[in-house]
């Protein structure tokens, strides 16, 4: 091989292992990002993010489907993550991880992680439904109270 072929097959072969090194970098630090639980709006009210892991064919995942868009209907602050788990690596491997951060294991779906929470199954609408309402508003609340405390009254004699 010439000279000059020589430095451009080096030249090529330095490129190609950068962006290699960059995507494994790039994927690395996704990996180690901590689940986003909150999050505020433009307004500085809270936002509170629903993950939703499912199954295409699982029985109980299709019969949750259709209360997620009503949950997002009903409370405006609810940021929706619907993850489908088949032939999806990534939302396995999310949902592997949020799991663990909360010192669970992910073993079954649907799956609500939420708050810092974990659910896992689906009954319907009037109990594991009812359920997460109630548990998605008691968080939207102390969120809300946390971002905007309350001023404490002065004792008067």
């Amino acid at each position: 091989m010439t000279k000059p072929y020589k430095g451009l097959l080096f030249l090529l072969l330095f490129a190609a292992l950068s962006v290699w090194a960059d995507e494994a970098t790039k994927k690395s630090a996704a990996q180690n990002a901590k689940p986003k639980w909150y999050s505020t709006d433009t307004d500085g009210k809270p936002r509170i993010h629903l993950y939703f892991f499912g199954l295409k064919r699982c029985p109980h995942c299709r019969e949750a489907k259709p209360f997620l868009p009503k949950l997002t209907e009903s409370y405006p602050w609810l940021q929706l993550h619907q993850l489908e788990l088949m032939g999806n690596r990534d939302n396995i491997n999310l949902y592997i991880k949020m799991a663990k951060s909360l010192g669970k294991e992910a073993r079954s779906v649907p799956a609500f992680l939420f708050c810092e929470k974990m659910r896992v199954g689906y009954g319907g609408e009037n109990t594991t439904g009812a359920m997460l309402k109630q548990q998605l508003e008691a968080c939207y609340q102390q969120r809300a109270q946390r971002l905007n405390p309350m001023p404490q009254r002065k004792k008067t004699e």
